[in-house]
């Protein structure tokens, strides 16, 4: 049995016990759990990566609510105040911090009316080279290149050797092995990785779609009303396979643009993958030295007082699990810390 499967048996049997309800209701430990989504929305609807969707606009209102519930949700500045140590506001409490990746339209039109009825913030990490337009992002053209590819068993030779079966494994995981391959620090040419798979796999003509990430206008907008924002890099590439002087560039130029536009100084960045291997101490170090108070990685794990670096915020993915398995990880998590299973 896959390991998704087994997480959803246990949470489910979590939950069917009551175990998920004594644990809510056992005393909080003390710490900061992030929380990362991408696309909110129904991923039938959508041609490219089904993947970048964490849930649709009814289960994530029902997300907030279970975390109002359950926990207490803070705000960027919050949250940063805790990470660092200087917040003045000492309750033992399971803080929950929502952010979102990319800045899709449909955080605009779905994710901020949502929020905003909650009286709950959301922190969004734009890419500033996308803002406003119809881009169709690496990772978006990857898993199209796989559902047209008119041949369905072919080899990736860069930056290694990787032997597709389309027929055998299926579109889903196919995709994911090839977006695997393709955040590989050694992808130090993204332009070729996406040439030879659309070569290879005798992919169908990207489609010219319409406007897929939110605009200045909105992003001001959600600004006014509350929500956060913060930088996703200029470009989203993989840090790990940039230069120093590249990766400073893109967080610099980043940084500017948002503070040219929104009129603010971003405290937070997110790291585009955020794996342990998409960035590393150096790039923690340019993210200091530009005057961001905080960067977040994407590899799991929650932030206990004292024992977080500022600049390595670990963030929980939202999207492989049921609504079932997100209740139950959330009094586990109220009450040991961890977001688990």
């Amino acid at each position: 049995m896959r390991i998704a499967g087994k997480r959803e048996l246990l949470g489910r049997g979590l939950s069917w016990s009551g175990a998920s309800f004594l644990l809510s209701n056992l005393p909080p430990r003390d710490m900061l759990l992030v929380l990362a989504y991408h696309r909110i929305g129904n991923p039938a609807e959508d041609q490219f990566d089904p993947a970048v969707f964490s849930a649709t606009a009814d289960e994530f209102d029902r997300h907030v609510g279970t975390l109002k519930r359950r926990a207490s949700l803070v705000t960027l500045e919050e949250a940063v105040s805790f990470i660092d140590g200087s917040a003045r506001e000492k309750t033992r409490r399971c803080r929950v911090l929502m952010t979102f990746d990319d800045g899709y339209l449909d955080n605009y039109q779905t994710v901020y009316p949502i929020l905003s009825s909650h009286g709950a913030q959301g922190v969004f990490f734009l890419v500033t080279g996308m803002v406003g337009s119809c881009e169709v992002p690496w990772w978006d053209r990857t898993a199209y290149l796989v559902k047209t590819a008119r041949r369905r068993k072919f080899v990736l030779r860069y930056p290694a050797e990787l032997a597709v079966d389309i027929d055998r494994d299926g579109v889903a995981a196919s995709t994911q092995a090839i977006l695997w391959s393709y955040k590989n620090p050694a992808n130090s040419d993204p332009d070729r990785f996406l040439r030879e798979l659309a070569e290879a796999a005798d992919s169908e003509a990207l489609p010219q779609p319409a406007r897929r990430f939110l605009n200045w206008d909105e992003a001001r907008e959600m600004s006014r009303g509350g929500m956060a924002i913060g930088s996703h890099t200029h470009s989203h590439h993989v840090l790990s396979q940039l230069e120093l002087d590249r990766q400073r560039d893109e967080l610099s130029k980043s940084r500017a643009i948002l503070k040219e536009q929104l009129g603010l100084e971003p405290a937070a960045l997110a790291y585009p993958v955020g794996h342990t291997s998409s960035f590393s101490r150096q790039t923690q170090e340019i993210a200091a030295e530009l005057g961001y108070r905080a960067a977040f990685s994407h590899y799991g794990g929650t932030n206990l007082p004292g024992k977080t670096t500022p600049f390595d915020v670990r963030r929980s993915k939202v999207g492989t699990q049921s609504e079932s398995l997100f209740r139950v990880q959330t009094a586990v998590c109220r009450a040991t810390g961890k977001f688990w299973p």
